[in-house]
């Protein structure tokens, strides 16, 4: 989905926390729903929940990365240069745009190297959009 300024400014709080609360590693929960769909636990989200969809490849990773298909927990570590995470798989950022997202290139898991879009609700849990991303389960 393509936020426009004016969602994205809707949103303003949460981003702002996501700005200035940055972390240095996230926790996140991804749950494959009865509708046959990933989702981003997000409590508190203020838009539409379909929002929170993983889709374009983001869905085959939590799918890769869950032991029961169920749920989906992983460590993420967002980053501008690439960085030695021993363990971690990368998510190298190819193109982004502010309100259409971001694609990413996965390396460093078996079986699963491909191209991945990640749309604007990054901006809301990262707070940006990482040159490099790093993932593990957890």
């Amino acid at each position: 989905m393509n936020y426009t300024i004016k969602d994205l400014a809707s949103g303003a709080g949460i981003f702002a926390s996501s700005v200035f609360g940055k972390k240095k590693e996230y926790s996140l929960t991804f749950n494959h729903e009865d509708d046959g769909n990933w989702y981003v636990d997000f409590p508190g989200w203020p838009f539409e929940h379909h929002n929170l969809m993983m889709v374009a490849g983001a869905d085959k990773l939590c799918a890769f990365l869950s032991d029961d298909d169920k749920v989906s927990n992983i460590k993420v570590i967002p980053a501008n240069k690439r960085e030695d995470h021993p363990g971690y798989a990368c998510l190298e950022q190819r193109e982004h745009t502010l309100t259409g997202g971001s694609t990413y290139f996965v390396t460093g898991l078996n079986d699963f190297e491909r191209e991945i879009w990640l749309c604007p609700v990054t901006l809301f849990v990262l707070g940006r959009y990482p040159k490099y991303i790093y993932i593990k389960k957890s």
